[in-house]
């Protein structure tokens, strides 16, 4: 999204007679927080149906809400020392374990706080080829999404590991808890996905949207009684903004905590969707050698998990 720009929203159901400042941070996916969207409706920037509005006001289906964001200032980005677990680091690039709720790097409302902020402070060296904002950045992972991601820190590295996730030479591999079953124990969705007409802040499978391929295993299943949950571990063979998460809806079976993608994703009181980036292999774009690299399951995953054991019948 350019910033100056001007984006429409309508809402979905789901979010119908939610607070407009709380619908817009889990519907927009723009990681502004929800202090820099009340103070963009304080400063009018925010209208619905052409009025001004406040910060309480509860949205509804027929709504049109129109957004302007304004230009950045002119933004120097300071090292901050945000604790990063760093799995690997050689002199080329690092691979990093993101925790859930860190923005990869920065935007309206983000200005600070970042990944790349915390990149600036513990790595001398960054690839500029990402731009002002987004040093040493070569992929992202969403906000609220965990685990492995690699950082160039030169730009012949930046240049190597761009082919190679463009030449699909990059392998992700994903742990998701969702809710239902699926109906077969391994499977290939290969479903086409496209940016959705009405609501721009969702992806949606269409038959002329672009490649997606995304293959799981399942791993575990738990019956509560009331509802069925399956752990998953899933391998994309594209990388289409919110493909795991579309894809897996489409089936239903929606990621826990999703508050895009799933409709009753607040019931089950979890801080962040059951997504985790848990292993990842790659060729090393200066000396060539296979690097692989595996994590645990995070500890809102695992606290989840544990509950699922617990009422398990």
């Amino acid at each position: 999204m350019e910033h100056g720009s001007i984006i429409e929203l309508a809402v979905p159901e789901e979010y119908h007679l939610e607070r407009i400042d709380k619908f817009l941070v889990h519907a927009l996916e723009l990681d502004f927080s929800r202090s820099y969207i009340q103070k963009l409706i304080k400063n009018g920037d925010i209208k619905v149906n052409g009025d001004d509005i406040r910060a309480n006001y509860k949205v509804k289906l027929d709504d049109s809400i129109l957004i302007t964001v304004p230009e950045p200032e002119e933004l120097a980005l300071e090292p901050e020392d945000i604790p990063l677990d760093i799995v690997y680091e050689d002199s080329s690039l690092a691979v990093i374990n993101k925790q859930p709720g860190l923005v990869v790097h920065p935007g309206p409302g983000n200005w600070n706080r970042t990944l790349v902020n915390a990149l600036l402070f513990h790595c001398h060296d960054l690839s500029s080829i990402g731009g002002a904002i987004r040093p040493g950045i070569v992929h992202r992972l969403d906000k609220d999404t965990t685990g492995l991601m690699i950082i160039a820190k030169n730009d012949i590295a930046h240049r190597n590991l761009v082919e190679a996730f463009a030449g699909r030479t990059v392998f992700k591999g994903y742990t998701a808890i969702v809710t239902g079953r699926p109906g077969k124990e391994h499977d290939v969705i290969s479903k086409p996905l496209a940016r959705h007409r009405k609501y721009r802040h969702k992806m949606t499978v269409v038959e002329d949207g672009k490649e997606a391929i995304t293959e799981y295993t399942l791993k575990r299943m738990w019956n509560t009684g009331t509802q069925l949950f399956s752990l998953l571990d899933i391998k994309i063979h594209t990388g289409r903004t919110h493909q795991i998460r579309v894809h897996l809806s489409s089936e239903s079976m929606p990621i826990v905590g999703d508050p895009i993608y799933s409709k009753k994703w607040e019931r089950h009181k979890v801080p962040y969707l059951l997504l985790a980036s848990t292993t990842l292999s790659f060729t090393h774009p200066e000396t060539g050698k296979t690097m692989s690299f595996s994590i645990n399951l995070p500890e809102h995953m695992k606290a989840f998990v544990d509950k699922l054991d617990q009422q398990a019948q």
